[in-house]
């Protein structure tokens, strides 16, 4: 009897993890850029691995017979929904997505349905009722099944390929569904301060550009003497500078961006309500927009919404997929304006050199070759990867480019300072990428372009700003030097951090 009993309970689950494999799972894997076999191999395993932690959580769930039989359909039902647009459009589930599907009006929910996706859901759902239904007479999972004992390894595997290597498993199909959501109900840890104070400025016709790269570290760029000509527009423009010495300790995105959009240090440690940069510029009356590229993460969102006007493109992609907008597309959602005398901050935030590199540029920019052929860092040399790696300067290249070309235009006062978030190692010591230690990862790249009419308003400043540019400076530079090149009154900031003081 108890061995009929576990031979129902292994065919069980056995079916079901097949359908949620069918249904879910895989759809975390159908877009990944596989490689060579030792790469495909690497990626079976990851499947197996969290198909494996999966069945443990849902033979533990499975446990509890009638509210299983009611809420899980239901789950499956949800997470199968999602997955059908990671299938189709490789669609990245974050914030982003949970927020429009929690908070989207009616119209906009019916327009997304079509026939593929009811079908899809209706199959997904008729075949995992026909499955629990098979068995209706006989219990899931019990107690005192040998299956516990392996689900439970199931469980315990999930949280030690997390702690291992965090992110593994969250972010794949079921777990980034849950994940996301906790995270969507979070409220920001950073908090921001109230600017009340009587703030003012005399300057007029004035137009900051700050674009916020990633990834890009300083010494890949041929300004700075790197063996390779990465930036081959760039060089050919007047009026550019380029800082090869700039620091941050902090190297990854979600630490790096609050500190550079306000007026905390690199080195502060203790926690304190910050000011928010478009804060203070806001008060001076100055017009202020955000337009990004990457998904706003709960530890600067806040800061990114003191913004008058915020537009994110492709939102529903992410970092994590392969069919991410290029960078170039926010250039569509910028215009120079040149008709009002009234200041402006544009803030353009790049998806930039984050990897998967091939996923940055489209192939007019595969220049530097041959280039990395799969996701598994393993599977590709060191030479592919820096390839790929530097293929994403050369775009950054024709952006950049392409963004003085239409501020070349505007009768305003224009300067456009570019700076990336962090570097990016790239081998050394055996590391690769960022958000570790690693000196490379701290070097990010940093560029200043000016206009003739600006140069003609501050002569000064731009004299000065050019003396720095082999100056050691941390990124704390950025808030200080916006609002001394701003002539902001009425607020206190740390006028020696400037680069144009």
């Amino acid at each position: 009897m108890e061995k009929l009993r576990l031979k129902q309970e292994i065919k069980f689950h056995l079916g079901l993890n097949i359908l949620i494999a069918i249904f879910i799972t895989i759809a975390s894997y159908v877009h990944i850029p596989f490689g060579n076999l030792k790469a495909c191999l690497i990626y079976l395993c990851h499947f197996l691995l969290l198909q494996f932690s999966v069945f443990g959580f849902v033979y533990i769930f499975s446990l509890f017979h009638k509210i299983f039989r009611i809420l899980f359909p239901v789950l499956f039902l949800i997470i199968a929904s999602l997955s059908f647009w990671v299938y189709t459009q490789d669609i990245t589930i974050g914030v982003a997505l949970i927020q429009a599907t929690l908070e989207a009006n009616m119209d906009i929910a019916i327009d997304v349905l079509s026939l593929e996706f009811i079908l899809y859901l209706s199959v997904a759902l008729v075949s995992l009722l026909l499955w629990i239904r098979k068995f209706k007479h006989s219990k899931f999972s019990t107690i005192k099944s040998p299956l516990l004992v392996v689900a439970i390894i199931g469980v315990s595997v999930f949280f030690l390929v997390e702690n291992y290597k965090y992110g593994t498993l969250k972010r794949k199909l079921p777990y980034n569904v849950y994940y996301s959501f906790v995270s969507y109900l979070k409220k920001p840890n950073l908090k921001l301060k109230d600017v009340k104070a009587n703030i003012l400025t005399k300057e007029e016709n004035l137009h900051i550009i700050f674009v916020l790269g990633e990834s890009l570290r300083a010494d890949h760029l041929s300004l700075n003497g790197y063996h390779r000509n990465t930036l081959p527009k760039l060089t050919q423009q007047k009026n550019l500078v380029s800082f090869q010495k700039v620091y941050t300790p902090l190297t990854y995105t979600a630490i790096s961006v609050p500190q550079i959009l306000t007026d905390k240090s690199i080195n502060e440690t203790k926690s304190r309500e910050l000011v928010s940069l478009y804060s203070v510029l806001e008060k001076a009356n100055f017009s202020t927009e955000w337009i990004g590229n990457q998904s706003l993460e709960k530890s600067y969102e806040n800061i990114v919404n003191t913004n008058k006007s915020v537009t994110i493109i492709d939102k529903f992609h992410s970092v994590l997929s392969f069919k991410k907008q290029k960078d170039l597309s926010l250039l569509q959602h910028f215009s120079v304006d040149s008709l009002s005398e009234n200041n402006k901050i544009s803030t353009l935030h790049m998806i930039g050199s984050h990897w998967y590199y091939n996923s940055r540029i489209n192939a007019d920019f595969e220049h530097f070759k041959p280039i990395v052929t799969s996701k598994y860092v393993g599977a590709s040399t060191k030479e592919q990867l820096i390839n790929s790696y530097d293929n994403t300067i050369l775009y950054l290249d024709y952006f950049l480019n392409d963004l003085i070309n239409k501020l070349e235009k505007s009768s305003k006062k224009t300067i456009l300072i570019y700076l990336s978030d962090h570097g990016e190692t790239l081998g050394e010591d055996g590391k690769w990428f960022h958000a570790q230690e690693h000196k490379a990862s701290k070097n990010p790249a940093m560029l200043v372009w000016f206009s003739d009419n600006f140069e003609k308003s501050y002569p000064l400043k731009v004299d000065k700003m050019k003396l720095k540019k082999n100056d050691s400076i941390t990124t704390d530079f950025l808030f200080h030097s916006i609002l001394d090149l701003s002539n902001i009154q009425g607020f206190k900031y740390q006028k020696e951090q400037s680069i144009f003081n």
